[in-house]
């Protein structure tokens, strides 16, 4: 079989990460050649991983030179472990692969909706040069373009995710008692909505997750004195949503939603921001709210019957039937098969 070599940010931190890390995971079981090469230094996952990691130990906010010397790092693990098959996951490990100082099969893995919506100048001249160097070009989903051409992608292979032992219980008098925000605290993520969501509604509201506005949310709640409670990052968020507990998704773009699959496995009740990349799901109307009126409104309305807002037994299987290991395993093995 072919050596496969997987790039991602770190070893933990999203659910991209945590998709390949499944992955690598279920083709060593498939007794696949596999690497995984974690560009970032930072915390490790909650998924032991049973293949080979070569981490590169970048310092995630670090200068040009620590940069530099991770690609060149870089350059020597690919030379050393001699892959014939490099998967790029991210933005990150596309700059690195597109600097690759040798010859490879590279495949390029779209996560999202708006790829490099930070530096598109640069986004552009690296997926220029992958596409001279001949890379195929994946998605997660099938509602994903390729940027910046929008062009379809060659092939989909959908995240996996972790199935839980047993379900949230609902809880028993029914009531919505606390919202829950799960994801990066980022502007695409719009975290704000949830603040002012709590805000309208007296509401408890817990964040779980990192990212760039967590000082300001958290000043905005204080000045508000609105409820809040920012736990951080966690390997399994999912321990802190209880009984009562609504998830709340309002983010104006999302890749693979993989918080919402999530929480369809744990049988979460949510409301979901109304766009198009959630849209696809196909939950009933009244879990999709265009904004924070919207969701306040809903909220209210459903306030004594929260478990009218967990998605029914047959369409959540319907979604996760797709997600299981194996299901995700058998449509990576074809592909690298054949790349």
């Amino acid at each position: 079989m072919k050596r496969v070599m997987v790039v991602t940010n770190s070893l933990a931190g999203g659910g991209a990460e945590r998709a390949m890390n499944l992955i690598c995971n279920e083709l060593i079981k498939r007794e696949w050649q596999v690497s995984l090469v974690p560009i970032n230094s930072g915390i490790t996952d909650e998924v032991v991983l049973k293949c080979e990691v070569f981490p590169l130990e970048r310092n995630w906010n670090g200068t040009l030179l620590n940069t530099v010397g991770s690609l060149w790092k870089f350059n020597k693990v690919v030379s050393k472990w001699n892959p014939e098959i490099i998967i790029l996951n991210c933005d990150l490990p596309e700059l690195f692969g597109s600097l690759l100082l040798s010859e490879r099969k590279l495949v390029v893995l779209e996560h999202t909706s708006k790829a490099w919506a930070k530096r598109s100048t640069l986004g552009r001249i690296i997926r220029k040069i992958l596409t001279l160097r001949k890379s195929i070009w994946a998605a997660v989903s099938n509602h994903l373009t390729i940027w910046p051409n929008a062009r379809k992608p060659q092939v989909i292979l959908q995240n996996s995710i972790i199935l839980p032992e047993k379900k949230i219980e609902v809880s028993s008098s029914n009531q919505i008692k606390r919202l829950v925000f799960i994801g990066r605290l980022s502007q695409e993520k719009r975290p704000e909505f949830a603040l002012e969501i709590a805000r309208a509604t007296n509401l408890e509201v817990i964040f779980i997750g990192e990212g760039v506005l967590k000082n300001e949310l958290r000043d905005n709640a204080l000045k508000d004195s609105i409820k809040a409670n920012f736990l951080g990052w966690m390997d399994n968020p999912w321990f802190n949503v209880k009984s009562g507990d609504l998830l709340i998704v309002p983010s104006s773009l999302e890749g693979d939603g993989l918080t919402v699959v999530e929480g369809l496995a744990f049988g979460a009740p949510m409301l979901l921001a109304d766009i198009p990349d959630l849209r696809r799901f196909n939950f009933p109307d009244k879990q999709y709210c265009a904004t924070v009126n919207d969701f306040v409104l809903t909220i209210s309305k459903f306030k004594n019957k929260i478990t009218e807002l967990v998605l029914d037994e047959n369409s959540s299987q319907a979604i996760l039937s797709t997600r299981s290991i194996n299901v995700v395993g058998d449509a990576w093995t074809a592909f690298l098969k054949n790349a």
